[in-house]
């Protein structure tokens, strides 16, 4: 007995066992580790796979739009340069500048008073997009107070806009049937055509 080496134990186990349940603790943890990890990376690609910049063509969509029916009114186009000064864009309380417009496309109602009306713009990027979208609620706020004193049905119409976006475009709708018009709005802000 003598001859014995003596098993040191810690709560009923030796310490060979102890420093192998350890050993195996650790692997496992780091199995984990590593699955984790796999797991972020798929599934990072895959959601930069998912959010691939969609290239939307203005004029199309004014187009849809105009021809959809949910417009009482003739729409016309009105001048680009005027979607910067109708957007205040060069006043202090709007965030946005003309610079964060790289292109747009404004119908609405020239002859008669309603608030059909559809605005489309184009930012320079996502946060001159997110400016623009400040801009847009700003100006459907004033829109609203404009219509208000003299058009109360019409300016509760700004209460529920439509407004879409799609990475670095915008688009503001005022129209009859809203529902079905927001459908639209959102096919279309998906790049679906009619």
């Amino acid at each position: 007995m003598e001859m014995m080496k003596q098993i040191v134990t810690y709560g009923g186990c030796d310490k060979w066992h102890l420093e192998w349940r350890h050993q195996m603790m650790k692997k496992r943890f780091s199995a984990i580790i590593m699955a984790l990890l796999l797991l972020f990376s798929i599934s990072a690609c895959g959601e930069g796979a998912s959010k691939k910049e969609i290239e939307l063509d203005l004029d199309t969509i004014a187009e849809t739009l105009c021809a959809s029916g949910y417009f009482s009114d003739v729409m016309e186009r009105v001048d680009s340069i005027s979607v910067s000064d109708l957007l205040l864009l060069n006043e202090d309380r709007v965030e946005a500048s003309p610079e964060d417009l790289v292109d747009s496309r404004y119908y609405g109602v020239t002859a008669g008073v309603t608030a059909n009306q559809f605005i489309l713009l184009e930012g320079a990027d996502t946060e001159a997009a997110d400016r623009l979208e400040n801009a847009l609620n700003t100006y459907v706020e004033d829109q609203k107070l404009g219509f208000e004193s003299y058009f109360p049905e019409q300016a509760a119409r700004f209460d529920d806009p439509i407004i879409e976006r799609q990475g670095k475009y915008l688009l503001l709708a005022i129209g009859e049937d809203r529902e079905p018009l927001a459908d639209l709005c959102s096919r279309l802000m998906n790049g679906e055509t009619e």
